[in-house]
Formats: structure tokens, sequence, C-alpha cells
């Protein structure tokens, strides 16, 4: 008689077979729906809208998602001798890299959404977004909304340290067309796919978070302009939501056992 052979759950089997001694679990690995995936984007892409209406209009004429914008900005001021300009733009780039590095770090072999729910170190990762931005309208309140120049550079680190970390962790979900930030490469696959033969889901989320993007830095400016001791709120929210979403779709309440 052959020896008897012992049966192994499958992976994604393994998760679920786990006895749970809270009254929560964490969801088996199934994959977020492309809605949830597209919703989440877009309103990442409206916080990045709304974050470089805000720098740019309220903290020296700055982005702090859009690098080339800076890359630009930095070498007209060298040109002018704008020393301000020069120090605010390379503060924004420096901390977005920053940002950028620190996220890279920690999402270091982090699969992909498509081959689970969301990762949790990605939502690890996008909670220090709101966290930052939460800083930036601390700062925008203790200085009743007309920081200095001091002040200025260090709300223009700090967001910009922000954007970094989120552009990081979307590219770790590794999600076609879900750029949040760097916007001009999202516009060029939108008009290649439309002169050729794109994915017609794909493009409907490029477009919606170009949409989005221009609605977050409209509304942002409405509130500098009506609201103003209250701008830094939306980015917060945006990032805040998607974080909450991203989290509440990882757990879920326990079956009560049968007696």
């Amino acid at each position: 008689m052959s020896p008897r052979r012992r049966f192994a759950w499958p992976a994604r089997a393994r998760g679920l077979a786990r006895p749970f001694r809270s009254g929560w679990e964490v969801r088996p690995a199934v994959a977020p729906r492309a809605g949830a995936a597209t919703a989440a984007v877009v309103l990442l892409a409206l916080g990045s809208g709304a974050a470089d209406a805000f720098s740019f209009v309220a903290l020296g004429a700055v982005f702090t998602s859009v690098m080339t914008g800076n890359l630009v900005l930095l070498g007209v001021a060298v040109v002018h001798t704008d020393a301000g300009g020069v120090v605010r733009s390379a503060i924004s780039l420096a901390a977005y890299a920053a940002g950028v590095l620190g996220a890279a770090r920690w999402l270091r072999g982090t699969s992909p959404a498509g081959s689970g729910p969301w990762p949790g170190r990605v939502i690890t990762a996008l909670a220090a977004v709101p966290t930052a931005q939460t800083a930036v309208l601390a700062g925008w309140l203790a200085a009743a909304g007309r920081p200095g120049t001091g002040p200025q550079v260090a709300l223009i680190a700090v967001a910009a340290v922000a954007m970094g970390v989120q552009s990081t962790a979307v590219n770790a979900l590794a999600v076609s067309g879900a750029a949040t930030t760097y916007l001009t490469g999202t516009l060029t696959a939108l008009m290649t796919e439309t002169a050729t033969t794109g994915t017609p889901h794909v493009m409907r989320r490029r477009a919606a978070v170009l949409a989005a993007a221009l609605s977050g830095a409209s509304l942002e400016a409405a509130l500098l302009a009506w609201l103003r001791p209250i701008a830094p709120v939306l980015p917060l929210a945006a990032a805040l939501t998607v974080v909450a979403a991203m989290a509440a779709g990882r757990v879920v309440p326990r079956r009560p056992r049968r007696s």
C-alpha cells in the first residue's frame, strides 16, 4: 500500500481555513473590482490637483506633484536670480524624491492589487498622505491662512513628500491608467489609445483621472478665494476617503459560529 499522502490546501484557501479569535477577519484574496480601483485613483487625482492648485496659488507659485513644472520653474528662477523661487522649487523636488524613496523601500516586494485585496503595505503607505495633509492644514491654520516664507517652505516640503508617497503607492497597485500625479503621460496615452485600439475601460479611467485633476484644481481655487481658512481640507478629505475605503475593503465582520 502506498504511503498516505497529506492533502495540502491551495495558497488562496489556506487563509480561509485559519481560525480567528477576534470578531473581524481579513478578506480572502479577491482582487478589488475595476470600479473600486477607478474610484480610488480618481479621488487621489482630485486630491493631487487640489494640492497643486493650493501650493501654486497659496505657497509661492510652486507645485507639489508636477515635478516637470518645478524643473521649469527652477530653471527660470535661476536665470532671474529669484532666490525664493529657487528654494521653493528645489525643496519641492527634494521632498517629492524623498517621499518616493521612502515609499519605494516600504513597498519593495509588494504584490499588485490584481493578485489579491488591497495590499496592506499600500494602504499603510497611503495613510501617510492624509497624515501629511493634516500637518499642512495645521500649519495653515496656525498661520491664519497667510504663512510667511519659512512656513511656506515647510508646508511645501510636507505636501511634496505626501505626493511622492502617493505616486509610488499607486504605482505599486499596477492598475492600468492609474497615474494620479504625472498626468502628461496619462493624456499622451489616452490620445494614443483613441487614435489606435485602446481598451475602453482603461481609456475611461484615464479620462476620469484627467477630469478629476482639473476638478480638484478648480475646487481648490474656489476654496482659496471664498473659504481660505479651510483650503487644505480638500486634498486631505480625498486621501482620507480612499484610505478608509481600502482599509474597509480588507476587513469584514466574522460570521457567528453555529452551535
